[in-house]
């Protein structure tokens, strides 16, 4: 196993705590003020599907798939075992990131009133490429 700089584990601490520090802000704004960004939340359940949506992209999506890119420079074992992992975790990130998807179709104003942003867009085209990927 080859030896890891010390800038380098520097660099993938800092990693880790940016990370954490992102999963825990996204999980407090989702528990304690349990309010989205839309202007008129009607009913619990479309507030529901609006808090899940940035808990999925962001801790899911983002922070597994992160950690799944890291995994060839921190974890010990053989090369197919780090693939492995690596595959695992890219799969819970693409899963997490449709289901992300999934539960903003789900709100009140339904599937097109998503496709008038550049952000639904971009998402959608990322999610596509990852997938593919």
């Amino acid at each position: 196993m080859a030896k890891v700089s010390t800038s380098a584990l520097s660099l993938l601490l800092f990693a880790r705590i940016s990370a954490l520090t992102v999963a825990v802000l996204v999980l407090i704004w989702a528990l304690h003020f349990k309010t989205s960004f839309l202007p008129h939340s009607h009913s619990q359940e479309d507030l529901i599907y609006a808090v899940l949506h940035p808990l999925f992209m962001v801790i899911g999506f983002i922070l597994i798939s992160g950690e799944a890119i890291l995994v060839h420079s921190w974890l010990p074992g053989s090369r197919n075992f780090k693939k492995s992992v690596h595959l695992c975790l890219q799969g819970v990130a693409l899963a997490s990131g449709v289901f992300g998807i999934w539960t903003k179709f789900h709100g009140e104003d339904g599937i097109v009133a998503n496709f008038f942003s550049l952000h639904s867009w971009m998402g959608l085209i990322c999610i596509s490429l990852f997938g593919a990927q």
